[in-house]
């Protein structure tokens, strides 16, 4: 087996192949490689290419709290990865496949995964565990051209650091829509959502949607929760100054307020997914591109038809043009990690190959390339969403990626439940804010000690 550093000198040069290398010429391009004619280069690419191939390697890869399933993993991750690596496998470690695979667990028992797949809103827990390795030294040694990658999305991975650390490469986004039942419209002579809507031109949709008709109630509209209401407009559970946790600002006192008067129309209480797609009494709802698309493929593959489309968010009158929210999907690689070199080199090929973000478009799931001819293949290998709006996914901007931190988590299950006490009749705007952002705050003070 060659040493660490030969293999590292061999994987920089073949990293120089991919698509990701920038011939920037400067100091950060890898020794071995700087000056050589162009002949003599790619010789250098073969020779590392081979080396490469000649030593297996497996890196687990732990979902942490994502819808993402193994069938997904290995059709957009696993496959692509090993077209250009015949020798990298990569395992998928399902956090809700037995308590072997959380995350806790693998690193309690010394078996911490190579790599770690989350979503932003979870990404700073894993600061928690010491678990994400600096990646900016790896993409300068290896040339990585992130002037490619969406800066939004880049920046969530460079966000939860403190010193400019580069923790996470994102592999794709997704973001929050309107679906609805054009049926359900159609019943009540009521005209289909469009893209433009504000959220009182919304809110008085609702109101004529939600009725009995026939002794069955007809619902408009389901909300998720107050933190899903206030990400549509990127408010952070924190004070970026201090780390603190910070509720009771005017913004998330109007989230607070809207997501009330939606949940206050007869009707709009109690809702599921399931009462969109298989009951069919509910006419609309908010929810994630990826897993309403999944929820409904599957129920039309049981046989449960549903004349559905979709539509942007609704606008707040005070922010015009921000359309829902983003959620970037993110790879983090282990500083514990045995090949840091090839789990950079996997995640970073995932993030940039031309090849492999053209399959997540196709299928449905947004590139984090800011590269037009990829984002218009978006769905396009979809049956189901063949005559579907799917020029919505990228009509209007999405709300700027909230500030986030280790504390994530403990934040919001408190404000997710200042909501809850609002609509349960238990509290007014003003003291379910203030109550949680003090539980929240002595909840981070404890777990500092």
């Amino acid at each position: 087996m060659k040493k660490a550093s030969t293999i590292q000198s061999s994987l920089a040069l073949l990293l120089l192949g991919m698509s990701v290398i920038g011939c920037s010429g400067n100091s950060a391009e890898p020794s071995g490689t700087a000056g050589l004619p162009g002949e003599a280069a790619k010789a250098g690419e073969a020779d590392a290419q081979k080396q490469l191939s000649s030593e297996p390697v497996t890196l687990k890869v732990n979902n942490w709290n994502t819808a993402f399933q193994q069938a997904e993993f290995d059709k957009y991750f696993a496959e692509p990865l090993r077209k250009k690596y015949p020798n990298i496998t990569l395992e998928y470690l399902d956090f809700t496949k037995g308590s072997g695979n959380v995350l806790d667990n693998l690193i309690s028992a010394g078996s911490t995964p190579d790599i770690v797949f989350t979503d932003h809103p979870n990404l700073a827990g894993l600061l928690d565990y010491d678990f994400p390795l600096d990646l900016n030294a790896y993409a300068a040694r290896f040339s990585v051209d992130l002037k490619r990658v969406d800066p939004q999305v880049l920046e969530g991975g460079k966000s939860i650091g403190t010193s400019g650390e580069l923790l996470a490469l994102p592999v794709y986004s997704d973001r929050m829509m309107w679906f609805y039942n054009k049926d359900a419209f159609d019943r009540f002579g009521i005209p289909y959502p469009t893209d433009d809507m504000t959220w009182d031109e919304a809110i008085a949709v609702f109101k004529r949607l939600s009725r009995v008709d026939g002794g069955t109630q007809y619902s408009a509209f389901r909300t998720i929760n107050l933190l899903m209401t206030g990400s549509q407009w990127g408010l952070s559970l924190f004070d970026p100054k201090t780390g603190r946790a910070s509720f009771q600002s005017d913004e998330w006192k109007k989230s607070l307020a809207l997501l009330q008067e939606i949940n206050s129309i007869p009707g709009n209480t109690k809702l599921t997914n399931e009462d969109f797609y298989q009951k069919q009494t509910l006419a609309s709802l908010m929810q994630s591109f990826n897993i309403m698309v999944n929820l409904l493929d599957t129920a039309e593959q049981k046989g449960q038809k549903i004349n559905w489309d979709v539509a942007s968010m609704p606008q707040l009158k005070e922010k015009p043009g921000i359309s829902g929210s983003n959620k970037p999907l993110y790879f983090m690689v282990s500083k514990a990690s045995k090949h840091k070199d090839h789990a950079f080199a996997a995640v970073a090929h995932l993030m940039s190959s031309k090849e492999a973000q053209t399959l997540l478009s196709e299928n449905g799931k947004m590139t984090v390339l800011s590269d037009p001819d990829i984002q218009k293949a978006f769905g396009t290998k979809l049956d189901i969403l063949k005559g579907r709006n799917t020029a919505a996914v990228y009509k209007h901007k999405m709300a700027e990626l909230p500030y986030t931190n280790k504390f994530n988590r403990l934040a919001l299950l408190e404000m997710i439940g200042a909501g809850n006490e609002v609509l349960n009749g238990n509290a007014d705007i003003n003291s379910a804010l203030r109550n949680a952002e003090e539980k929240a705050n002595k909840l981070i003070d404890e777990k500092k000690k």
